[in-house]
């Protein structure tokens, strides 16, 4: 389309070649090719924002509260799932036992630091590290879950970090933290693999094959707990010249795992695990609990000579990179008991 008072383009061609003779001539025949622009570099974002998170925090801790004071698990679905809300109607079903709720877990979520999500799809997993409490229990680790875009966030599992436990460092909160598979193989240990290992060394202690994976059993708070538990109950039938024996067999729940990439190339791993004490005396004793919840559980139940305690488990994780000299290391854990029997 000609604009008015604009040449043909034949005729703006000769004009031209008046104009600047024969170097013309030879630009004529060039076809020169407009840069490309350089790709811009993609954006590393979290998908969700520190106030987003802070929300869901106050939700999921709402419902759980409206749950506590209720005493009723039935509504805790809605923002509860996998084995945080398994192990919140265990403890609301002690609660119910006792007429209290002094042994619930305090789920309010005051944070001092929260790894977002970097994945666009789903599932998508966050977590959180609270602040230390007031009633001096160290602070919690717990994971998020939004499993479908259309799904609210769920609290998925949370532990009380170990005393005394360094937890690797993150990603910054605005940049976000990937998921880690379950059969990452950049790790020392895959998580699936981690978390299978350590219910062997948790059931089987030094017998274990993959104790050396681990860090030392007097690093370990729970492993040290298990040992003291079992020799303080055996100790007290001993102490009435009785004899006793204590096993503790652990095994990973059928649910996934929750992975999420260290700034070093590790990962933390969070898991349910079950697990299942048990306590023998000989023959005519009356072995009865002795702790709070598993009293609850008990009733009015008649002691025997054998004594198990089922325990829902979360426990948390750090695997170091493939190549690492670091071992695998427990950095917090959470125990409910679900169950007690007399034989």
């Amino acid at each position: 389309m000609l604009r008015s008072g604009a040449l043909p383009a034949t005729r703006r061609a000769v004009a031209g070649l008046t104009a600047v003779g024969a170097a013309s001539v030879l630009l004529a025949g060039c076809t020169v090719e407009p840069p490309t622009p350089a790709p811009e570099a993609p954006v590393v974002a979290a998908v969700v924002s520190t106030s987003q998170e802070r929300k869901i925090l106050d939700r999921v801790s709402g419902a759980v509260q409206a749950a506590d004071d209720a005493t009723d698990a039935g509504t805790l679905a809605a923002r509860l799932t996998g084995p945080a809300l398994a192990m919140r109607q265990a403890e609301l079903r002690v609660a119910e036992a006792r007429g209290d709720n002094k042994l619930l877990t305090d789920l309010t979520f005051e944070t001092q630091q929260v790894i977002l999500p970097l994945e666009q799809g789903w599932p998508r997993s966050s977590f959180v590290i609270t602040v230390q409490p007031p009633d001096n229990a160290t602070p919690a680790l717990a994971a998020f879950e939004q499993s479908s875009a259309r799904e609210q966030y769920k609290l998925w599992g949370f532990v009380h970090l170990a005393p005394r436990v360094t937890m690797p460092r993150f990603a910054e909160a605005e940049l976000g933290s990937p998921a880690v598979a379950a059969d990452d193989t950049s790790l020392k240990a895959s998580p699936q693999a981690a978390v299978e290992q350590y219910a062997s060394v948790l059931t089987a202690g030094e017998d274990s094959r993959y104790t050396d994976n681990f860090a030392a059993a007097d690093d370990d708070e729970l492993r040290l707990q298990l040992r003291k538990s079992g020799a303080n109950q055996v100790a007290q039938i001993e102490d009435k010249d009785g004899e006793g024996s204590f096993e503790v067999a652990y095994e990973p729940a059928k649910g996934p795992v929750k992975a999420v990439r260290t700034a070093d190339g590790g990962a933390v791993v969070l898991a349910e695990l079950l697990s299942l004490e048990t306590l023998k005396a000989e023959e005519g004793w009356r072995l009865t609990p002795a702790t709070p919840s598993a009293k609850a559980l008990w009733g009015d139940a008649k002691g025997t000579d054998v004594m198990k305690i089922a325990f829902r488990n979360t426990v948390a994780l750090y695997v170091p990179p493939a190549g690492s000299a670091e071992q695998i290391g427990l950095l917090g854990f959470h125990r409910v008991p679900y169950a007690v029997s007399n034989g």
